[in-house]
């Protein structure tokens, strides 16, 4: 096929790189963050993210709250942030060398195939983490999204959620395009039609609009609808023992649940949601009840499965009780509250949705909901290799020629670190049609 000139290697990198980026559609809709350092095949990388502490406020008439007896105590929260996975597209070195000016990277179809599968796959999997981890979930499962207050109920429960407006993304598919109609307004049109995949493409209620066909599909557990239950009264718990990554299941305001009475080993997927008799939703701001009342909503945050009917789920938020605990922890609870009570030994678990049923959720996110950290990978010691940072984003694409002395074999692989971790799943909320 004959040699490959340096230059030309900048070139298919450069073009693989800019079609990548410009097919992200989440590029804009999480935060993106690169790490100095390197990552090779046996190390990853781990960073814990400060979560700042909240603290009760009380009102004094006449005078000045009495500190006489001591000051509030303090708790920082903690998350943590993981690098240890990589996306990786290849292609022959027949479809490589052929690629010898700008032109002809733009034409080649197996360098925009596979930087437009890697996106797509990037999408997909930022998409999946996103839409699972939050406990909020608006409308009916299932159900299309067809009118303009199914979209609101979503962005009122981050309102409720003490969200502001600034950086607020619709994700829907396109049946939910072709529903909503002229409700959608139009943003004005893309450039680069045929290369680009369209990110958003309008605004619904002054927030824009992304359709994709990359959101997940939540395929609930075997559980049965009319089983499951608490086992255990005041299985609440203390924000100061639930605050940092890595002390209690290893994420930030999540604890066991333990729960009894369903059917012997049903399944309870990652990204179910459920409501327990009781246990209403709490603003820690106001300190009072949201309004409208309404039950606490929570996500379970990892796979479970029962043994003869019995077992534990972790969970997100945990049960926090404003007032509970002794000590400090009274006024570090209230503060950080997140349910008006504790669920009530064998309270009934109300799941969101059927058992064994596909549902779709589609998703509304602050932008720092989601983290998407990424670090560059190694050049390798044998062979050739670069690299290119895209320019928008930052995720750095490793391009790897290698050629096999004993089989005769080449070709070419393009490779990106990246985890997409949660920051604060209040931030993002699920929604369907009502």
């Amino acid at each position: 096929m004959g040699a490959v000139t340096a230059e030309q290697q900048k070139l298919v990198l450069n073009a693989f790189a800019m079609v990548l980026e410009n097919n992200l559609v989440t590029g804009d809709a999480v935060t993106w963050n690169e790490y100095d350092g390197e990552m090779d095949d046996r190390n990853g990388l781990q960073v814990l993210e400060q979560i700042a502490p909240r603290y009760r406020i009380t009102r004094t008439e006449n005078g000045v709250k009495d500190l006489s007896g001591g000051t509030d105590g303090t708790v920082f929260g903690s998350e943590l942030f993981e690098v240890t996975g990589t996306f990786n597209a290849n292609m022959g070195w027949g479809d490589f060398v052929a690629i010898k000016t700008i032109g002809d990277a733009r034409k080649s179809k197996a360098l925009l195939g596979a930087a437009v599968s890697l996106a797509e796959q990037i999408d997909a999997y930022i998409l999946q983490i996103s839409t699972l981890a939050s406990g909020d979930w608006t409308g009916t499962p299932g159900n299309n999204v067809s009118d303009y207050i199914d979209a609101v109920a979503g962005y009122t429960r981050l309102k409720e959620n003490g969200v502001g407006d600034d950086s607020l993304s619709y994700i829907m598919n396109y049946f939910d395009k072709q529903l909503l109609g002229d409700q959608v307004v139009n943003l004005p049109n893309e450039t680069g039609a045929g290369v680009y995949r369209k990110g958003y493409t309008g605004e619904i209620n002054g927030i824009r609009t992304m359709f994709t066909n990359q959101l997940p599909v939540l395929t609930t557990g075997t559980r049965a609808q009319s089983t499951g239950a608490v086992n255990g009264a005041a299985q609440n718990v203390n924000y100061a023992d639930v605050a940092k990554a890595g002390t209690v299941n290893g994420r930030h305001m999540t604890q066991s649940l333990t729960v009894d009475t369903f059917t012997g080993a049903a399944t309870i997927k990652q990204g179910e949601v459920f409501t327990l008799p009781g246990v209403y939703a709490y603003d820690n701001r106001k300190q009072a009840l949201v309004q409208p009342v309404r039950l606490q909503q929570f996500t379970v945050v990892a796979d479970a499965t029962m043994t003869a009917g019995a077992g534990t789920i972790i969970i997100w938020p945990a049960i926090i009780v404003p007032g509970s605990g002794a000590g400090d922890n009274v006024a570090i609870n209230t503060a950080h509250a997140t349910v008006s009570a504790a669920p009530a030994d064998d309270a009934l678990i109300s799941f969101v949705g059927a058992a064994s049923t596909s549902l779709a959720p589609r998703l509304i996110l602050q932008k720092d909901a989601i983290v998407v950290n990424t670090v560059p990978l190694i050049l390798p010691a044998s062979d050739t290799s670069s690299r290119r940072r895209l320019r928008g984003i930052p995720l750095t694409v490793r391009m790897w020629q290698h050629s096999d002395f004993f089989t005769g074999a080449h070709g070419v692989r393009f490779d990106v670190a990246i985890n997409a971790n949660i920051r604060e799943r209040y931030r993002l909320s699920r929604f369907n049609g009502a």
